[in-house]
């Protein structure tokens, strides 16, 4: 085998060597007993830090970066929460406009939906839905790889 060759061999085997990002996984928050235990878990998957009171998801990711022909991971991250009134603006998408509906239909299977049904304020983007409702400080999150 030439030098190249071995070198090259190399770089592919190290590039499947393990994980890139979390763990894969399909989980609903009503397997976590406590809400400290739910935002532990939600954190691991998301970007952001934020305070809830409340805290309802289902997140669904598939880390595709092992293997033999390692991809990028996906993912579809659903949240329903009650959150501190002073963080709701967090929420916001920088630089979107408010909208004052949106497909709803992912709330199927994400526990603490019901929270969400009177939503009027969304904003929504390629990949990502959000969606608040200030009186009663809930909001609905969703982003997802297409």
């Amino acid at each position: 085998m030439r030098a190249g060759s071995a070198w090259l061999l190399m770089a592919v085997l190290a590039g499947c060597s393990g994980p890139t990002g979390p763990a894969s996984t399909d989980t609903s928050s009503n397997a976590l007993p406590s809400l400290e235990a739910r935002v532990e878990f939600l954190q691991r998957y998301v970007t952001f830090r934020r305070g809830y009171t409340d805290l309802g998801f289902r997140v669904v990711y598939h880390d595709n970066g092992g293997g033999l022909v390692p991809g990028p991971s996906d993912w579809d991250i659903r949240v329903v929460a009650t959150v501190p009134p002073a963080e709701l603006a967090d929420w916001v998408p920088a630089g979107a406009a408010a909208t004052p509906s949106a497909d709803t239909g992912w709330f199927v299977g994400v526990p603490g939906a019901e929270r969400a049904t009177g939503i009027t304020e969304w904003y929504a983007g390629p990949g990502s839905v959000v969606g608040i409702d200030r009186e009663r400080s809930v909001v609905a999150y969703r982003r997802w790889t297409r």
